[in-house]
């Protein structure tokens, strides 16, 4: 079986002498062409993790291989990466051809071979017009287009991606991050991009790596991260509108579930929960707002009681409450259904995620 392209192995970073962590036993493999994010709230050890890969920040314990070669102790300049980061840092008294071909000069490049090397990747990018410009004369988009062009020019096996594109507008953004993401499909180079936008992160990459408070949750595709978090962070973390939580008293009584909450009854079919995950009757349910079906009774259903009601366009959002829970619900913009009146809604059991509300661990299959 042949090396990954990026492999941690417990990985930890801490100040102050062992007392204060900022990221905590840290075990990843990332595979040659895959674009990974590193996800989670602001302060969870993301930004450090990508440190320690580019070599800016040396681990205090653990190994870090690039294609099984070790390189903890390895100068950033000597790791063959390539960085943007979040500011662009471009040098506003160079043109965009000097600045992307900074780092050739600093390699002793002969002058022809750098001018290729420019002209290759700024028609890659799409900025060969604007190579005679200076910084100040772009736009916040084509200047992080020329921070793509320089990191990508040393013709890296490692792209860093260090929230490249927090200073853009919202439209702006979506139009930057999917450049990004054909860009990184078309010349197929091991990628990573840290970012606190969990929608972001799924849709630029085909893994996601989440943490939180310096540990790795869970590493998993996007799709897989939706449909099964492994932990109450997850789940609370991936989707928007994000997941529903509540919590339940669950019994079990010749094989068949039984979920006990605020506004009823729940049968959970037995084959999904996995009974030796099980430390106690208190569970939370996980049910995301798209995966309720109304009925018609409070027949093994949930009675909701409706706050208010967002018109989304194609559908609407059913702000609700379950006695201390708030909860919400997308239906059809063709449902009508009067605020004043009950909600009686019943779980599509196939994406219905039960945690023990001791661990935070999922105890579905």
């Amino acid at each position: 079986m042949s090396e990954p392209m990026i492999r941690l192995e417990n990985v930890g970073k801490s100040y102050d002498g062992g007392k204060t962590f900022a990221v905590r036993n840290i075990n990843l493999e990332i595979e040659k062409g895959d674009f990974v994010a590193l996800l989670g709230p602001s302060g969870c050890g993301k930004s450090t993790t990508l440190m320690m890969l580019c070599g800016l920040y040396r681990p205090t314990e653990g190994s870090i291989y690039f294609n099984g070669r070790y390189v903890n102790n390895v100068m950033p300049k000597d790791r063959k990466i390539g960085m943007v980061f979040q500011s662009y840092a471009l040098y506003p008294n160079m043109s965009i051809f000097e600045n992307i071909a900074f780092p050739l000069r600093q390699m002793h490049m002969k002058k022809a071979e750098i001018i290729e090397k420019v002209q290759h990747v700024a028609e890659i990018v799409k900025i060969t017009e604007y190579l005679k410009r200076m910084p100040a004369q772009l736009s916040g988009g084509q200047q992080q287009r020329v921070a793509m062009c320089r990191a990508l020019v040393k013709d890296p096996d490692i792209l860093l991606l260090d929230e490249p594109m927090s200073n853009l507008d919202a439209r702006l953004k979506l139009e930057i991050r999917d450049e990004i993401k054909k860009l990184q499909e078309r010349i197929g180079v091991t990628s990573i991009i840290v970012t606190h936008d969990q929608e972001e992160a799924m849709a630029i990459s085909s893994h996601i790596a989440v943490i939180d408070q310096g540990v790795l949750q869970q590493y998993a595709p996007p799709d897989e991260l939706y449909r099964h978090p492994k932990n109450l962070f997850v789940a609370s973390f991936i989707g928007n509108p994000p997941m529903n939580f509540i919590d339940g008293t669950l019994s079990c009584s010749g094989g068949v579930y039984e979920c006990v909450t605020e506004g009823g009854v729940l049968k959970i079919p037995g084959e999904k929960v996995d009974s030796s995950l099980l430390t106690g009757n208190h569970v939370v349910l996980g049910i995301r707002p798209h995966n309720f079906d109304l009925v018609g009774g409070p027949e093994d259903a949930l009675t909701l009681h409706t706050d208010y009601i967002e018109h989304l366009g194609k559908e609407n959002l059913y702000r609700c409450y379950m006695g201390d829970a708030k909860l919400r619900v997308i239906t059809p913009i063709s449902v009508d259904h009067p605020v004043s009146e009950a909600l009686y809604v019943c779980p599509d059991y196939d994406f219905v995620s039960v945690f023990d509300k001791e661990t935070g661990n999922i105890i579905t299959k």
